[in-house]
């Protein structure tokens, strides 16, 4: 029933806001009981802060409600400024956001079970009023401890990229990383898989009725999403839509040396990661991976950007390369007139960057001109003529076994001359 001089409402002739009112304490304690019971992220809450201040906020719900039960007023912004605060330290220490608004609920759960107990068969018309100003109260303070955990969480995770962020620049300027480490709660592993990576462009990224920066932005988190959430162990990396720096803690690296190869189990992990980056980019992804100690980073960081360059230069398909598998290509990158010579047979294709790039993109798809005419945007039957004509201008064909190498070492040799590598 309800009062017909206020807008007090009753079960069993009682003010249902006084119900609540006279039994806070004992309604929080049953209330802080369930949510240990039944959430396993209050669970494993010390029970000093169950009992302190889990409690303390279950409290000031009660109150807030018992006072829109008696005014009929959601709480102001300003009274819930207490409910916020605890929706930040609950971020801080962990619990899930669905678990703080599941516990919002099972509390308002408990105490509508308390006083349902006491209504009579005319308070029927109180109940759906109870039942809506609950509804538009749980709405009111699920809106604000989101936007205070979210805050929280928002906040921590720039600090926590900053910290790591600034643990990379100190492992490439090869400075003493164990301190950013530690702001960065990182432990420093025995050995890095250096990686560099260079990224294709996403298809909406060359559409241009797409906004290229935005497809380009989506590409890096899906990226970024894929690494932070996919490793079991903290990966640093600094990347950019193109590519960048990828730091895979090892735990079997054999020897930390450039010049070895990985062991069977970390070069498989890696080359699934990578293949999984692509998958999550939707764009052909090459990289170079070098293992390297803490304190050898910076050159390992070099190395691997070369390999990197050199796998794709030399027209090999997307992947991830280690130096033994361009070190052919990588010796034709050091200066000398056996370069100068390669080089040079790709010089006819100067003035005809069309026919360098189809040739390069025709080499990297497997001699597949279907594949690279999907890649270049063109008809199968330009990629023919494209690599004829090359081929006339050059004297290299693609499709011999004899001349197959010498493009491949034309290419390397050319994109030393051209980016400087060597």
């Amino acid at each position: 029933m309800t009062d017909t001089k206020s807008s007090r409402i009753y079960f069993g002739g009682v003010p249902v806001d006084r119900h609540l009112s006279v039994r806070i304490r004992e309604l929080a304690a049953s209330v802080v009981t369930e949510l240990s019971t039944q959430l396993s992220a209050y669970a494993s809450l010390p029970e000093e802060e169950l009992r302190g201040d889990i409690t303390q906020t279950t409290r000031t719900c009660i109150r807030l409600f018992t006072h829109m039960l008696r005014t009929g007023e959601p709480p102001a912004h300003g009274q819930l400024r207490e409910l916020r605060e605890s929706a930040g330290q609950r971020a801080d220490e962990g619990v899930p956001l669905e678990a703080l608004i599941d516990a919002y609920h099972l509390g308002a759960e408990v105490c509508v079970d308390r006083v349902i107990a006491t209504v009579e068969p005319g308070d029927l018309p109180a109940i759906l009023t109870v039942q809506r100003l609950l509804l538009r109260y749980l709405r009111t303070i699920i809106s604000e401890v989101s936007a205070g955990y979210l805050e929280a969480r928002l906040t921590a995770i720039h600090e926590e990229q900053d910290a790591r962020r600034a643990m990379l620049s100190a492992l490439l300027a090869a400075s003493p990383a164990e301190i950013a480490a530690r702001r960065a709660a990182v432990r420093l592993p025995a050995c890095y898989a250096v990686i560099s990576l260079e990224i294709a462009p996403h298809p909406d990224e060359l559409n241009p009725a797409v906004d290229a920066l935005v497809a380009a932005r989506r590409k890096l988190r899906r990226i970024r999403t894929e690494l932070e959430g996919g490793a079991p162990a903290v990966v640093l990396h600094g990347l950019s839509p193109d590519g960048g720096l990828v730091l895979v803690p090892l735990d079997d690296a054999v020897g930390a040396r450039p010049t070895e190869n990985l062991a069977e189990r970390s070069w498989g992990a890696l080359s699934s990661l990578v293949g999984q980056l692509g998958r999550a980019a939707r764009a052909e992804i090459t990289g170079g991976v070098v293992p390297a100690r803490p304190d050898a980073v910076a050159p390992a960081a070099r190395l691997a950007t070369e390999i990197c360059q050199i796998a794709r230069a030399s027209g090999r398909p997307a992947g991830i390369y280690q130096l033994g598998d361009v070190a052919f290509d990588y010796q034709l990158t050091r200066p000398g007139p056996a370069r100068d010579y390669l080089a040079s047979r790709l010089q006819p294709l100067a003035n005809r960057p069309d026919l360098l790039e189809t040739l390069r993109v025709f080499l990297a798809c497997g001699l597949d001109r279907r594949r690279a005419a999907g890649r270049l945007h063109v008809h199968p039957n330009t990629v023919d003529y494209r690599v004829r004509k090359a081929s006339a201008l050059t004297g290299l064909d693609p499709t011999s076994s004899d001349d197959l190498p010498m493009i491949h070492a034309a290419f390397t040799a050319h994109a030393a001359d051209v980016g400087g590598l060597g």
